[in-house]
């Protein structure tokens, strides 16, 4: 343009633009970060741009993993892949990668950020904040919150909404996976033949295909909304077995606090209600592993396990209307009433983080927010039951007509 005269600022591609996706692909490549040392190691790290910016949403400092584990500490997590993984403290959880699933993360990466931000952060999908390699071992792995921190549980459950669901934790104490594989000939001629530990896994399966998920109704209309958002999502990026990760914990009134009510959780608020013997019960869920792709080995698995019935491996638009229709049954409303749980400590963010997009609207203590909030809470104290009606009173008199003095 002429000197002197501003361009108008080009229009963002949109959904399902070519320029949209070239954008993501190459904002994706490897980059470093100062700040950013995962278990103090030299990292490179993937879609930067859209982690960071989740990081900053969720108000997680740049160095949340940057102690607190190592390689040596990661261990097969229970599923039946084996990834490893790793706890941070009871907030975070890192994992390592297949190339699949690094491969899967790179290419909706772009498109999740999108959904979370356009949803307020109101999603059941764990949260993911880095995902990253690492230089010296050449491995992939990425960063996530610990949707349900720590135990003991009341009941936890893995659950698909199929053949595979599972209970991994009942009273406190983990129950071991023993699966059913097609080389253990004695587990196939029937279960006098069976460990004790297979028995409780195959209990578990039974308990876990048939829980009723309790909710107040209120929460179980937020849960169904944000159910059916995320499983459109899901299905729209070719992306299928997934699990909802529930946990279930039992709280006297006096350990009650904020519990993750704060913006920080991405939405991944537990669900508090009034329990039989004068406590709370919170329930935590999660959508976890949803990095599988719809490949050709699915699609084969698929065959293969034809004589399957209520089997994971089905394409994504039917594994997402499965999952979606079984939560809808499983959860049930009870009447119950919530606690008023004490107000969460908000963190100031950092200098010129207020203006990040898709910024946490809960961020009440903030310095614009406060004097505003003040403002609110006087009004409404001058309008409350107990001050209206003397105010009133004392309006009347000051506006009454003075008698004039007769001599």
């Amino acid at each position: 343009g002429r000197a002197g005269v501003a361009l108008p600022a080009p229009h963002p591609p949109g959904k399902g633009d070519p320029r949209r996706r070239m954008a993501d692909e190459d904002a994706s490549k490897a980059m470093r970060k100062s700040a950013v040392r995962p278990a103090d190691r030299d990292v490179e790290l993937f879609n930067e741009h859209i982690f960071g910016e989740l990081r900053a949403y969720a108000q997680v400092p740049e160095d949340f993993i940057n102690k607190g584990w190592d390689l040596d500490q990661l261990k097969a997590g229970g599923g039946k892949g084996g990834t490893l993984m790793v706890r941070v403290g009871d907030a975070y959880i890192v994992k390592e990668l297949s190339p699949g699933d690094h491969k899967a993360l790179l290419s909706i990466a772009g498109s999740y950020g999108r959904h979370v931000r356009s949803g307020k952060g109101e999603t059941l999908l764990c949260p993911i904040y880095l995902h990253f390699r690492d230089v010296e071992t050449g491995r992939f792995f990425f960063a996530m919150r610990n949707g349900i921190g720590s135990g003991p549980f009341t009941a936890l459950y893995d659950l698909k909404g199929c053949a595979d669901d599972k209970t991994i934790e009942l009273d406190g104490t983990p129950i071991k996976a023993v699966h059913k594989r097609i080389w253990n000939v004695g587990m196939w001629l029937g279960q006098s033949s069976w460990t004790k530990d297979r028995h409780r896994y195959y209990d578990g399966k039974k308990a876990a295909a048939t829980v009723n998920i309790l909710m107040t109704p209120e929460q179980r209309t937020k849960f169904v909304q944000c159910l059916k958002r995320d499983t459109d999502w899901l299905a729209s990026q070719r992306l299928m077995d997934y699990s909802l990760l529930v946990a279930i914990k039992e709280m006297p009134a006096c350990e009650l606090a904020s519990g993750g009510s704060g913006p920080s959780t991405l939405g991944h608020r537990p669900m508090f209600r009034k329990g039989p013997n004068g406590g709370y019960i919170a329930l935590y869920v999660s959508i976890i592993d949803f990095l599988q792709k719809w490949t050709n080995g699915k699609r084969a698995a698929r065959v293969i396990k034809f004589l399957e019935t209520n089997k994971a491996t089905v394409p994504p638009g039917d594994y997402a209307a499965r999952f979606c229709r079984h939560f809808e049954e499983r959860t049930k409303e009870v009447t119950s009433t919530e606690p008023k749980a004490a107000p969460p400590k908000m963190i100031l963010p950092a200098a010129g983080d207020s203006e990040v997009e898709g910024r946490p609207e809960e961020r009440l203590n903030s310095r614009e927010m406060k004097p505003a909030l003040d403002s609110m809470e006087l009004k409404e104290r001058l309008n409350s039951r107990e001050v209206k009606p003397a105010l009133d009173s004392m309006e009347l008199k000051v506006k009454a007509p003075q008698p004039i003095a007769r001599e």
